[in-house]
């Protein structure tokens, strides 16, 4: 399973990369690649998903969380919920995956508000990927496959991030290094200390 995570971290990755997609564009029209990403993306994430679950059973046990420590854990896997949902809301997932550009109800390239600062993003930079983490770290009985599993994922979405930032510097210059001022990166504490000064 490690093995397919890390071959699906590349590809992912490269296709993700600003080299490729012009390369591409050769032979996809632009409005189309988004689309063809995310499901390319998702039919490869299908067999990891296969993995993860047919391994499980067999996988040891590393521990159970109970009452009442499981409430906590109960809210953490409610938070990463919460976080994932309204991301997926406030970026307007249709033009997230592609399906705007691939219908052509949207030029490529046009943003739909520039720099999204809003709801789970005012929390912090990258609730999609905090909330993805939380959801898997909380999980009340961990097996070996699961640790195995947030492990990678938790890795390549911190990479990822890392590298994403890097892009949105480029496209959105100071607008968004006055964003990181105000925001972190993953663990909320700008926005706790802005809450608890109110």
């Amino acid at each position: 399973m490690a093995l397919y995570i890390f071959f699906f971290a590349v590809v992912h990755s490269l296709t993700a990369s600003r080299s490729f997609k012009k390369k591409a564009y050769d032979f996809v029209e632009p409005e189309l690649y988004r689309f063809l990403y995310t499901l390319v993306s998702v039919t490869m994430v299908l067999p990891l998903l296969y993995l993860w679950l047919w391994n499980r059973e067999r996988s040891a046990l590393l521990y159970t969380i109970e009452f009442p420590y499981l409430v906590v854990s109960i809210a953490m896997i409610a938070a990463g919920l919460f976080l994932v949902l309204n991301s997926l809301i406030t970026i307007d997932v249709l033009d997230f995956i592609g399906v705007k550009a691939a219908l052509k109800r949207k030029a490529l390239g046009e943003k739909a508000g520039g720099l999204i600062i809003t709801g789970a993003y005012g929390i912090t930079r990258h609730p999609l990927y905090l909330g993805g983490m939380l959801i898997l770290w909380s999980n009340p009985v961990m097996r070996l496959v699961d640790f195995a599993a947030a492990s990678f994922i938790s890795g390549y979405l911190i990479l990822g991030a890392f590298l994403e930032e890097r892009k949105l510097e480029e496209e959105f210059g100071d607008e968004y290094r006055d964003y990181k001022t105000k925001v972190s990166m993953f663990l909320p504490f700008k926005w706790l200390g802005n809450v608890i000064r109110l």
